[in-house]
């Protein structure tokens, strides 16, 4: 049930927070790219660090660098937000036969023969 309830608290703006910062290495590089607020971001980390258990990312003399599990996530993580991008990609894929969307086409009056019914 423990395991349950710490997944229960993953979702997948914290996926992709998580892939960024460690790809990276930088709380405020990471939150430049997301297109949010540093705070925002290490509100995420801590998150992210309480999930796992594990620091995530520690820092050195040339910056932040990423521990062994973090590592171990980054492929995973990045899986993880390519299958979502995949799956509501599908989703919304256009199919002219079904579709109910309403284009409006702009176009000089010498063009009207060509589109407008006789």
């Amino acid at each position: 049930m423990r395991d349950q309830a710490l997944f229960d608290k993953i979702d997948l703006h914290l996926i992709r927070v998580l892939h960024t910062v460690l790809t990276e290495r930088s709380v405020s590089r990471a939150a430049l790219r997301l297109g949010m607020y540093q705070p925002a971001v290490s509100a995420a980390l801590k998150r992210l660090r309480e999930i796992s258990g594990d620091p995530l990312l520690v820092r050195s003399g040339s910056g932040m660098v990423p521990t062994d599990a973090a590592l171990r996530m980054v492929e995973p993580s990045a899986s993880i937000l390519r299958a979502a991008e995949v799956m509501f990609s599908a989703a919304r894929a256009f199919d002219p036969q079904t579709s109910a969307t309403t284009f409006r086409v702009a176009a000089s009056d010498y063009l009207d023969p060509l589109f407008l019914p006789q």
